[in-house]
């Protein structure tokens, strides 16, 4: 649910009520500050689980302390990373416009950061709670089969960018990948209506794929397919170069978790922009490389039959298997075989066996495919009453009534479905009406049609989204910015780009529940203090305030978000007249290098270039008190100069006013 905030009235002119109670917001308010629990959203299914603080950082901390992976860090290593980066497209500037080499070398840098998905639906210990528990919560302290599924969150990390040309640069190659399938869409197109007789339904599972790719074999499977199909990547981009930024890509995933940083050292992160793309790749190579192995054990009709049925979506695999048992476990073995650290799970069945969305269903020799939820899934849709335009949630009943009529194949089966899907959307109060009216439109299109993926056209208009947050409150603003378009098009390029494109209202989503209740970052919530360096040499030392809070003069209190010392860098900090106790703040890339200018200025009124410098030469004697209290988390001067403003309006310190 997104939520409306009633107490925004700079928006708009009219007050509206929100669509939470009082009670609910001072709910969420508590539960986004209890220090003794953390939220996370399940890693499949869409449940929400509350977990025990400080159990939840011990598994977090089983996994970062396997040194099989990772590697603990004494400093960020952003900033080497970063340099690595300048040097690669200085390297290879020739095949980059200047626009591109600004996109991956001038950004706000942040580090990223580690946490844990709970797979809920692989813990046993929960699923059989859930059988014998009716209500929407369960409460089960610390199971101990619970795993979770590691995140390296960094939209802005050093090598996003980077990741993201590469993931465009080589995604062409995915379809040239025999097995590769898009999506449950492109599945269900592969799927035979009938199948022979003995025909089991095989499903393999690659083990944490991400993590278990090696460097060497990720970057030969690229190679492999770069030189085996050269026109399918951009010929701008030469393959030393996408080789060389792969490796950076590979070899520079800086995280932190609890104030400490980290470096995996094996393996890929699963958040990174090209991963998904990379698996596939290295996945496909392992493939040419076990179709070249089948011919010393299996006959060519084997192998020929492999190539056609084996079908993937990254590291989930699919097989209708008319051969014997005793060849699969032997064709098992083989692909075991391929890659030591990559091994394959197997399930088998001659009934029903699930596969991505979908669950597999032999009827005799007839294929029926249904739709597939996990016993942990809460089947949590959107709220009608939720913060989102009205045209979303009106297609709500539509678009999954149609999910349901292109997957189910069975007529008595899809009524069920449609019918459980009814009563999920009733008790999100969506109106009867609305909902038949949709399951009626679905259930009108012939299978054929819902089952072809539309292309677009090349001759189509390109979309350019116009993004504003959405807010019931605020008109249209496209249509008030589209009478600006004349000044626009007083540039050429800009004029054909509007003439050539269609530019759409898109509306960015509002906070909803999880982005309130939920964070990537973690620290421990110890209370962070200022600390003098005691170094004798150290010329800051007598002006620092140490301690884990400062009060104003305004009586607004200060609390350091980080631990700080003299030799802090990128702070914001706050400095006090001794004498009438009246505050300043400012912002510093060096604490210790800040203090000697002040000093400076204090003693000598030629270099004065701050209105507190008289200040602290008259009331304070020369003498002043600093205290930093926030710590940015880059070194980028903008940023840090926007949190400063954001300070000195927020406390309005009168030596700021001078």
């Amino acid at each position: 649910m997104c939520l409306k905030n009633s107490a925004d009235t700079n928006l708009a002119e009219t007050n509206v009520k929100s669509n939470i109670s009082r009670k609910e917001q001072n709910a969420l308010k508590d539960l986004s500050e209890d220090s003794s629990i953390i939220i996370k959203e399940a890693d499949k299914g869409g449940a929400i689980v509350i977990m025990d603080r400080d159990h939840y950082k011990e598994m977090v901390m089983s996994q970062l302390q396997d040194d099989q992976f990772y590697k603990k860090l004494d400093q960020n290593g952003d900033r080497q990373t970063m340099r690595r980066i300048e040097r690669l497209t200085k390297k290879f500037a020739g095949e980059f416009t200047k626009n591109e080499i600004d996109y991956l070398t001038h950004f706000e840098v942040k580090t990223s950061n580690f946490y844990g998905l709970p797979k809920i639906h692989k813990s046993k210990e929960i699923q059989e709670n859930i059988k014998r528990c009716e209500n929407t919560y369960i409460k089960i302290p610390k199971p101990s089969d619970l795993k979770l599924r590691p995140i390296i969150a960094g939209p802005s990390s050093c090598t996003q960018r980077l990741s993201n040309l590469l993931d465009l640069i080589l995604k062409p190659l995915c379809k040239i990948v025999p097995s590769f399938i898009r999506d449950d869409l492109d599945f269900l197109n592969y799927i035979p209506e009938e199948v022979q007789q003995n025909t089991i339904l095989v499903s393999f599972d690659v083990t944490s794929l991400y993590t278990n790719i090696l460097h060497y074999l990720g970057l030969e499977a690229v190679k492999f397919w770069m030189e085996k199909y050269p026109t399918e990547t951009n010929e701008r981009f030469s393959k030393e170069f996408i080789l060389e930024a792969l490796q950076v890509v590979l070899e520079n995933n800086h995280f932190h978790f609890d104030e400490q940083f980290y470096l995996q050292i094996k393996g890929t992160a699963m958040g990174t922009k090209v991963a998904p793309t990379y698996a596939t790749l290295v996945m496909g190579y392992l493939e040419e490389k076990l179709y070249s192995k089948l011919p010393e054990i299996f006959d060519e009709t084997f192998v020929q039959y492999i190539r056609q049925n084996w079908k993937r979506y990254l590291d989930d695999i699919f097989i209708f298997w008319n051969k014997t048992e005793d060849d699969l476990e032997k064709f098992h073995t083989v692909i075991n075989q391929l890659q030591e650290s990559i091994q394959f799970t197997m399930e088998m069945s001659d009934r029903q066996l699930p596969f991505l969305d979908l669950l597999l269903i032999k009827d005799d020799t007839k294929i029926i495919t249904d739709l597939y939820c996990k016993e942990t899934d809460s089947h949590q849709y959107l709220d009608f009453y939720s913060c989102h335009p009205s045209h979303t949630k009106r297609n709500i009943p539509y678009n999954m009534a149609r999910r349901i009529c292109t997957i189910v194949t069975d007529t008595t089966l899809r009524l069920k479905r449609l019918e459980e899907f009814k009563s999920y959307l009733q008790k999100q109060h969506y109106p009867e009406n609305l909902i038949n009216a949709g399951i009626e439109k679905a259930e009108n299109i012939p299978t054929s049609v819902l089952r072809n993926t539309r292309r677009k056209d090349d001759s189509e208009k390109s979309d350019i989204p116009f993004v504003v947050t959405h807010n019931p409150r605020n008109h249209n603003i496209l249509r008030s910015a589209r009478r600006f378009f004349p000044i626009l098009e007083q540039s050429q390029n800009l004029k054909d780009i509007i003439k050539e494109s269609q530019i759409i209202n898109s509306r960015r989503q509002a906070p909803n529940l999880k982005k309130i209740l939920t964070r990537a970052r973690f620290a421990t919530l110890n209370a962070k203090v200022v600390k003098k360096c005691c170094d004798p040499r150290c010329g800051t030392c007598e002006y620092l305030e140490e301690g884990s809070e400062k009060t104003l003069k305004c009586g607004k209190k200060l609390t350091p978000n980080a631990n700080m010392t003299c030799k802090s860098e990128n702070v914001i900090y706050c400095i006090t007249c001794p004498t009438c106790d009246e505050n300043y703040i400012g912002q510093t890339g060096k604490l210790n290098a800040r203090v000697r200018v002040h000093k400076q200025q204090i003693r000598d009124p030629s270099v004065r270039n701050t209105p507190c410098s008289e200040h602290f030469a008259t009331c304070g004697k020369g003498k002043f008190k600093l205290f930093p209290f926030y710590k940015m988390h880059n070194d980028c001067e903008i940023s840090r100069v926007a949190k400063e403003d954001y300070f000195i309006k927020l406390f309005n310190p009168k030596l700021n006013r001078k």
